[in-house]
């Protein structure tokens, strides 16, 4: 069954579609651009990333100030290692634990004792202007989405 959101992007695809392409390729130049090129790595962290600040695990009252916050707490992760990462992500195993080591050695991402893979403040510090330019991509689709409304 579809949705009234699926309905309106359908009926409106033409005036969406290329938006989105454009906006969607905007932000992963800029990603690309902040992982010196290596979008894998983008996409490594992204799950590690998710998997740190997993819906349902972080408040949905928290604001992008208190996310971008010194004085934020980073939840223990959801059980990831470089295996299952690679498992999810369908990449090989080894690569994914090249990623990893690569991101550790950044600072972005950290083991946890229990040997499971959490994304850091670092992470968040040295990646704002690419979490901004993922605002400027929602506000922009959001814009488009609302000037669909009957």
């Amino acid at each position: 069954m579809k949705t009234e959101a699926d309905k309106k992007i359908r009926d409106n695809f033409g005036k969406i579609w290329p938006s989105h392409v454009s906006n969607l390729t905007e932000f992963l130049i800029n990603a690309r651009s902040a992982f010196d090129g290596d979008l894998d790595l983008f996409l490594v962290l992204a799950v590690i990333g998710d998997r740190t600040f997993a819906s349902g695990r972080v408040s949905s009252s928290l604001t992008f100030d208190e996310f971008v916050s010194e004085d934020k707490v980073i939840p223990e992760p959801v059980a990831l290692n470089a295996y299952s990462t690679s498992q999810f992500i369908k990449m090989p195993r080894e690569t994914v634990r090249r990623k990893v080591q690569n991101l550790v050695d950044r600072g972005w991402v950290e083991r946890c004792e229990d040997g499971s893979l959490r994304a850091t403040r670092k992470a968040s510090v040295d990646l704002l202007p690419l979490t901004e330019a993922s605002i400027a991509y929602l506000t922009r689709m959001s814009s488009l989405f609302r000037g669909t409304q009957p």
